[in-house]
């Protein structure tokens, strides 16, 4: 124990910064929502005086710049806000996470050290696949009799510490919490979903290129509580979403790895499939004898239908207040949810916190102007993986499974608001800085153009031919 305690002593003094990046990667998705940021916050500063220390000034890169100009609008759109302070504190979260993306991309400098990062945020998912499994198998034992009240898991698990502080706190904070879908570390079943997402296709890359039987075991085993854990949520478009990760990760991976892929099928639809019939009310429905029936006119089928009625609902709304609202459409009306839910409220009578698709929702606060900004980004994160030349079968699983990370969040992010939250912006902070890392540590073909971008994609489709 002390030559563990005297050898990580060393590693940190010889780089603190990258120890401090590991532990906020793997803690931010533990830790609750008002505890985490404080963790990123140290350990920038850690960094930062290392990095003066040294001589050495923090880049951002291009993309890097890209974000600065949109977390500037939405800094700037406080001067046009009518909810000041959600606004000033919505930009605020962005800019804060931000620093992660900083970290990633000076410290991540070796492949080593990228795989590092993706160890962390797969090992920090897996755990909360733990927890929603325990919590969701626990509330349903309880539901049909079979233990007491004290055997279920605390859902949310800092359910009494949040209403505690968000007592404490000068203002107010709205959180929907479910007792029969589990949240895991996270507040709410949707923002569990948003981080199971993201991490799925990177616990596959883990487990098709694992060294040996041990590590292939270990991963495998992650997947599933991964893969548990969004089954936990009962998120229909998270599952669904993963389902379609798998086929998309297939139709591209088969030709190396269909046999392992297969592998990994077995359990996720073993977990998924029931999952989304529970949440149609196809299946575990209750009787008034409490005895497990088949029923598709279950209260859990009708409410699912109904919740689908609604994100339709709340879209054609949003889309009708921004289409005749000309201030709205070009720059928004101030950065934040808070806005949305006011003119969803107060126009279209429908009390809803959000435009549930970040598409609709950046455009009501920012404009066409704001969404443009948040395109060339994610579309420039894109190109940084496409340029690389992915020339071996481990380089090219590993830039396709961030690539499909960026993809399902960003899918997912048609169905639900997934920047809603600093443990949900942070996930998108980390693709990015992922995708500039390997960006430096692999050789590329320069993206200058739209020649250069059919060129590259060319190029990508040749090797996913030919490997």
């Amino acid at each position: 124990m002390t030559d563990i305690i005297r050898k990580f002593a060393e590693k940190y003094k010889r780089n603190p910064g990258w120890c401090w990046l590991l532990a906020i990667v793997f803690l931010f998705p533990i830790l609750p929502e008002y505890i985490s940021p404080f963790i990123l916050f140290a350990g920038f500063i850690i960094f930062k005086r290392q990095w003066t220390r040294e001589g050495r000034k923090a880049r951002v890169g291009t993309l890097g710049k890209l974000e600065i100009a949109f977390m500037s609008l939405a800094l700037a759109s406080v001067l046009w806000s009518s909810t000041k302070l959600d606004t000033l504190g919505s930009a605020g979260l962005w800019w804060g996470m931000f620093l992660v993306q900083v970290m990633i991309y000076n410290l991540c400098t070796t492949r080593v050290k990228i795989d590092k990062i993706l160890k962390a945020v797969t090992l920090s998912a897996a755990l909360n696949g733990v927890l929603a499994t325990l919590q969701m198998c626990s509330f349903t034992l309880n539901k049909f009799g079979y233990v007491g009240d004290s055997f279920i898991f605390p859902n949310p698990f800092y359910k009494s510490l949040d209403k505690a502080v968000y007592t404490w706190l000068p203002f107010s904070i709205r959180t929907n919490t479910f007792k029969d879908r589990a949240s895991g570390f996270y507040s709410n079943p949707n923002l569990l979903a948003t981080n199971m997402i993201v991490a799925y296709p990177i616990s596959i890359y883990l487990f098709l290129n694992a060294k040996n039987k041990k590590q292939k075991f270990l991963y495998f085993f992650m997947n599933l509580l991964i893969s548990a854990g969004i089954s936990s949520t009962l998120t229909r478009a998270g599952c669904v979403i993963a389902l379609a990760g798998w086929i998309f990760m297939f139709a591209v991976l088969a030709k190396r790895h269909a046999k392992e892929l297969l592998t990994i099928f077995i359990p996720t639809v073993a977990v998924l499939i029931p999952s989304m019939l529970t949440r149609y009310g196809v299946i575990f429905t209750i009787k008034s004898g409490g005895v497990p029936t088949v029923s598709n006119n279950s209260a859990n089928g009708a409410a699912a239908k109904k919740s689908s009625q609604a994100h339709f609902q709340i879209w054609h709304s949003t889309w009708d207040y921004i289409t005749k609202h000309a201030k709205v459409f070009i720059y928004g009306q101030g950065f934040g949810c808070e806005s949305t839910g006011a003119f969803l409220l107060g126009t279209y009578e429908l009390n809803k916190p959000h435009a549930h698709n970040f598409i609709f929702e950046i455009w009501a606060e920012l404009g066409i102007i704001g969404i443009v900004l948040l395109s060339t980004i994610i579309l420039c994160a894109f190109g940084k993986l496409l340029e690389i030349n992915a020339n071996n079968g481990k380089n090219f699983d590993l830039v396709f499974c961030v690539f499909t990370s960026l993809m399902l969040l960003l899918l997912f992010g048609l169905t639900d608001y997934i920047f809603n939250s600093p443990k949900q912006i942070i996930l998108f902070m980390i693709i990015l800085g992922l995708s500039q890392a390997i960006s430096q540590c692999y050789e590329k073909t320069l993206i200058k153009s739209t020649d250069d971008l059919v060129k590259a994609t060319s190029k990508t489709i040749k090797e996913i031919v030919e490997l």
